[in-house]
C-alpha cells in the first residue's frame, strides 16, 4: 500500500481526471461513499443518535456533502454546519454540495452558539472542515471549531485528514483536530507516520476511491506500507532437503566488557531468527557473558584492550570470507580499536553488512568507501545517531524523517532503517518502507540490538537487502505486540522476552500465506 504526501495525492488525483478520463464528480462521490460507509461499520448504533458533519469550502467539503447525504439516506440523525461561505464553493464540491440541497436535505451556517450543542449532544462528529492543502495554521472560524472539537464528549471522526494537520513534512500547528479515527482516502499521508502528528489521527482506516492503477504508479518517490501480506510473501521459504550451511553462516561482532549482554542479545535474537550457524567474535573480557549465550552460538574471543576490542584486531583474523554476512556494532564501544575495524569491514567485506549502535558513530569519515561498495551497508540509527550520520539535529530528524532517510540512504549508499515508531526502511534508490508493527514496549535498552540479530538472520536467508530488513523489522515489531497482548504489558517486561516471542511471530506469518 502506497503512503503519500498531499501534493503527490493531488498530482494522482489530477492523473485520474486529465489523462485516464474520470470525472471529478465522481471521483468525490466514490470518497465520500467510501468514507461513509466506514463510518457506518465504525459507528454502529449512532446511526439512531446525534451526528454532526462540518464541511469546508474545498474538496474535503464536498466529501462532506457526500458523507452527510449518505448517511441520511440510510436514516441517520445528521446535522450539517458550513464552515465557509455558501458562494465559495467551487467545481465538484459545488456540485456536490447542490446534489445535497436538491436530494431535499439541509445545512445551516456554524456559528458560536452551537459550540455547547457539539461539545455535549452529538454522539459523532465528521471533520470534513479542510484537507491537504492547508498551509500554517488555522484561521477563524476553524480554529474556533477545532478547539469545540477537541472538547466534545463524542467521537471525533476526520475525512482524510484531521483539519490543521500536515500531510507531509511540515511543522504541526499550535491548533488542530484531534481525531479519534481518521478515514484517509485511497493512500495513507506520510504525516500519520510521523511525530507528534500521528498522535492527531489517531486510528487510521484507510479506503479505495477507485483511482485508477495507472495514476497510482506514477507516484515517483516510492513509498509503501509493509503489512503481513508483504511479509508473508517475501519470507524466504526452506527446503526439506536443506542442511544448516543452506541457513546460512553469520559473524556478529560487539560487545564490551561494561556492555556484555549487547552482543549476547544479539546472539540469541539471530538463532531465533533461522541462522545456521552463527559465530559471536567479541573482547576476551566480556567472555563470561557471552558464554552463557546460546550453546549453538560459537565463540571467538579478540584480542582486547581496556575492556574492548584491541586496535590490534585485524579482519583476517576473523576469517572474514568464511561468512555470508557481517553485523557489527552491539555493545562494541567507540575505542580506537572499533574505529580500525569499521573501516576495514566496509574495504573487505564483500557480502551483506550490517553496522549498528557505536559502529554508526565512524561512518562519516568512511562516506567514500561506503559509496565505492557494490552492495549498500545497512545501517540501523536510532533518531539521535541518525542526526549524526546526516548532520542535522534529532528534532529535524523526527520531523523529516522521510526526506532526510532518503537523501542520507542516497549521499552513503546505504540502507538505512531509521527506528522508532513506524520504522522506516530506505534504500539507496530512494524507495521506502513504512513497517506497521511495534509498539511502546520497544522503548528500551537491548530491542535494538535484538533487532540486529533478527536482522542478520533474514540476511543469511541470501535474499535482497530490502525485503530481509524489512521483514526483520516487521517481525521485531510483531514479537514486541505478540508479547503485550498476550502475557506481558509495555511496563513490566525485558526486552529478552521479545525473544520468546519470535517463534510465534515467525509463525503467524508463516500460516498466513
Amino acid at each position: 500500500m502506497q503512503v503519500v504526501t498531499g501534493e503527490e495525492m493531488r498530482a494522482m488525483d489530477r492523473y485520474a481526471m486529465d489523462d485516464a478520463g474520470m470525472k471529478e464528480e465522481l471521483l468525490m462521490e466514490n470518497a465520500g461513499r467510501a468514507a461513509a460507509h466506514a463510518l457506518m461499520k465504525k459507528a454502529g448504533p449512532a446511526s439512531g443518535q446525534k451526528t454532526a458533519v462540518l464541511i469546508g469550502k474545498g474538496n474535503n467539503g464536498g466529501d462532506g456533502f457526500v458523507v452527510s447525504r449518505v448517511l441520511q439516506e440510510q436514516g441517520w440523525n445528521v446535522k450539517t454546519f458550513l464552515l465557509s461561505d455558501a458562494d465559495a464553493f467551487q467545481g465538484a464540491a459545488s456540485y456536490h454540495k447542490g446534489l445535497y440541497e436538491r436530494s431535499g436535505f439541509t445545512w445551516k451556517y456554524w456559528s458560536g452558539s452551537e459550540s455547547g450543542r457539539l461539545r455535549t449532544e452529538y454522539v459523532l462528529i465528521v471533520d470534513a472542515m479542510l484537507g491537504t492543502g492547508v498551509k500554517g495554521g488555522l484561521r477563524e472560524p476553524f480554529r474556533q471549531a477545532a478547539d469545540v472539537l477537541n472538547e466534545a464528549e463524542g467521537t471525533v471522526a476526520a475525512v482524510d485528514i484531521p483539519s490543521g494537520v500536515p500531510s507531509g513534512e511540515d511543522p504541526v500547528p499550535e491548533t488542530v483536530v484531534q481525531a479519534d479515527f481518521t478515514i484517509t482516502l485511497q493512500c495513507p499521508k506520510i504525516s500519520a507516520y510521523l511525530q507528534p502528528a500521528a498522535h492527531f489521527f489517531g486510528e487510521v482506516e484507510v479506503v479505495d476511491i477507485g483511482l485508477p492503477g495507472a495514476a497510482l504508479k506514477k507516484q515517483k518517490e516510492r513509498k509503501q506500507l509493509w503489512l503481513r501480506q508483504d511479509a508473508a510473501g517475501t519470507l524466504s521459504k526452506r527446503s526439506t532437503a536443506a542442511h544448516k550451511g543452506d541457513h546460512g553462516r553469520g559473524l556478529l561482532i560487539g560487545g564490551s566488557a561494561v556492555m556484555p549482554g549487547a552482543i549476547r542479545m544479539a546472539a540469541e535474537a539471530c538463532l531465533y531468527s533461522g541462522a545456521g550457524l552463527l559465530t559471536a567474535a567479541y573482547p576476551s573480557s566480556a567472555v563470561a557473558a557471552v558464554a552463557a549465550a546460546p550453546p549453538e552460538v560459537m565463540m571467538m574471543p579478540l584480542q582486547d584492550e581496556n575492556g574492548y576490542i584491541s586496535p590490534e584486531v585485524r579482519v583476517d583474523d576473523l576469517s572474514i570470507h568464511a561468512y555470508d554476512a557481517v553485523a557489527a556494532g552491539p555493545g562494541m564501544g567507540r575505542g580506537k580499536g572499533a574505529k580500525v575495524l569499521v573501516k576495514q569491514l566496509i574495504d573487505q567485506v564483500d557480502g551483506p553488512l550490517l553496522f549498528d549502535a557505536d559502529a554508526l558513530y565512524f561512518l562519516p569519515e568512511n562516506i567514500k568507501a561506503l559509496q565505492q561498495r557494490r552492495q549498500p551497508v545497512v545501517l540501523t540509527p536510532h533518531p539521535g545517531e541518525m542526526a549524526r550520520l546526516a548532520g542535522v539535529s534529532t528534532k529535524e530528524v523526527i520531523q523529516k524523517r522521510f526526506s532526510l532517510s532518503r537523501e542520507t540512504a542516497a549521499r552513503y549508499n546505504c540502507c538505512i532503517v531509521l527506528k522508532g515508531p513506524n520504522t522506516l526502511v530506505t534504500m539507496p534508490d530512494g524507495s521506502q518502507v513504512v513497517n506497521t508493527t511495534g509498539n511502546e514496549a520497544l522503548a528500551r535498552g537491548g530491542t535494538g540490538d535484538i533487532l540486529t540479530g533478527i536482522m542478520l538472520g533474514m540476511l543469511l536467508a541470501k535474499q535482497k537487502i530490502q525485503p530481509a530488513v524489512s521483514n526483520a523489522v516487521y517481525l521485531h515489531g510483531l514479537a514486541a505486540d505478540l508479547a503485550v497482548e498476550h502475557d506481558f504489558t509495555s511496563y513490566a517486561m525485558a526486552s529478552t522476552d521479545i525473544i520468546s516471542y519470535l517463534p510465534p511471530a515467525f509463525r503467524s506469518i508463516i500460516s498466513s500465506r
